[in-house]
């Protein structure tokens, strides 16, 4: 014992000092430096110090290790104001260390890309998600996922996750229908036809439930005899303007106030599967620049908002609309008004606009990314292939760093 001091004292003054909570974390450059696959993204942060020299207290950044970057491959062509907002988007503006998520839920957290280009309140978001496995992935704009390889390393300002993909900025509707979810296609080239489009790119926070390219399809001759007025009232029923609703949001029996004059859409849950009306979400949170998207597999109508879904069916629910002509015979038709997308810089030469002509069915048309990773993709003028579709819906979730 020291000589004049108590054994207890003594003791604590001990533990104080080989306590692992009063040794000072690293800074974020040393934390960095501590993992030999992160060369690619320190660069970049020793280049960005506008974006990391004066980080928040409490925040997680996302590192893409060497391996995302060279998936990339182009990465060295991005213009300066893409590489801010990529990074920017992955810096999370709360700590979220990964044992805390619950396997099969996901986490909603926002980023610090708030940019004016990027209209969603408190910041682009990224999902967190748990798998089974125990793995926690990050999912972000054009569906890009990442899994986080090493979890939780300290440093002053809060923790470094490092994943396996570069994270993507969240796009248009339009660049992401187009580049990454064309079995949207149709929804967009309804806006064009309609002269919508500027109307919802412009608006924040926004959900928007899009049906798929064949709940167009199988309606083509009720709309090719629909007038311009009653068209942009049904797709405007499709929107939420002013309200980002995810899937957990989505509460049995709530409503929302659609675009059209408020005109209210239903929300019906039964088991694991959702409903807007009778139409059934088969896609949910696709991130876009303003908000979300929410893929339905029907058209809806502001004429029948009662309509309610039949959840004893093994099949999928009837539509709303009355097919007439060769789509209620189950002749195949021309998706409805796909030749309304605009044509792009990358496009081939430009085809006969209309709301039925020269659509095609083929899924030829459209030129997908290998990867979804691979960099923005280009847009196209075609593309009625339906992407993937599947639901994987979370039954719990969280939304931080609002």
């Amino acid at each position: 014992m020291v000589l004049g001091f108590p054994t207890a004292l003594l003791a604590a003054f001990s533990a104080l000092v080989v306590s692992p909570a009063a040794v000072r974390a690293a800074d974020l450059e040393s934390a960095l430096a501590g993992q030999a696959n992160l060369t690619t993204f320190r660069g970049l942060v020793k280049n960005h110090t506008d974006i990391f020299a004066n980080l928040a207290k409490g925040v997680t950044i996302a590192a893409p290790n060497d391996n995302a970057f060279m998936k990339l491959g182009n990465w060295n062509t991005y213009n300066e104001s893409t590489v801010a907002a990529t990074l920017k988007y992955h810096i999370l503006k709360q700590i979220i260390d990964m044992p805390s998520i619950i396997k099969g839920d996901s986490v909603w957290a926002s980023t610090s890309l708030t940019d004016e280009n990027f209209k969603v309140t408190g910041g682009q978001r990224l999902i967190l998600t748990k798998q089974p496995g125990g793995e926690v992935v990050f999912t972000s704009g054009f569906a890009t996922r990442g899994t986080v390889l090493t979890e939780d390393l300290p440093f002053d300002n809060g923790l470094v996750q490092v994943i396996d993909s570069v994270m993507r900025v969240p796009e248009t509707l339009e660049s992401t229908a187009r580049s990454a979810y064309t079995d949207l296609t149709a929804f967009v080239g309804a806006l064009y036809a309609t002269g919508l489009m500027s109307e919802v790119a412009q608006q924040k926070d926004v959900t928007i439930f899009a049906p798929r390219n064949a709940a167009f399809q199988q309606l083509a001759g009720a709309f090719a005899d629909m007038d311009d007025e009653t068209l942009k009232r049904i797709l405007r029923y499709h929107i939420v303007p002013g309200q980002l609703s995810h899937v957990w949001e989505l509460k049995n029996s709530s409503s929302l106030a659609s675009a059209d004059k408020g005109n209210k859409v239903s929300i019906t849950r039964h088991t694991n599967f959702i409903y807007v009306n009778s139409a059934e979400v088969i896609q949910a949170d696709i991130l876009i620049s303003n908000g979300l998207v929410h893929m339905i597999d029907n058209v809806l109508s502001p004429d029948k908002a009662g309509a309610r879904p039949d959840v004893t069916l093994t099949t999928a629910q009837s539509p709303v609309f009355t097919p007439v002509g060769a789509t209620a015979t189950g002749t195949g038709e021309p998706t409805p008004f796909a030749s309304d997308l605009p044509c792009t810089a990358s496009c081939p030469a430009a085809r006969p606009t209309g709301r039925l002509n020269g659509a095609g069915t083929g899924e030829g048309d459209v030129e997908r990314p290998s990867s979804s990773n691979a960099g923005v993709a280009l847009p196209r003028c075609t593309g009625l292939a339906g992407a993937g579709v599947g639901i994987g819906l979370a039954v719990g979730a969280v939304m931080v760093g609002l």
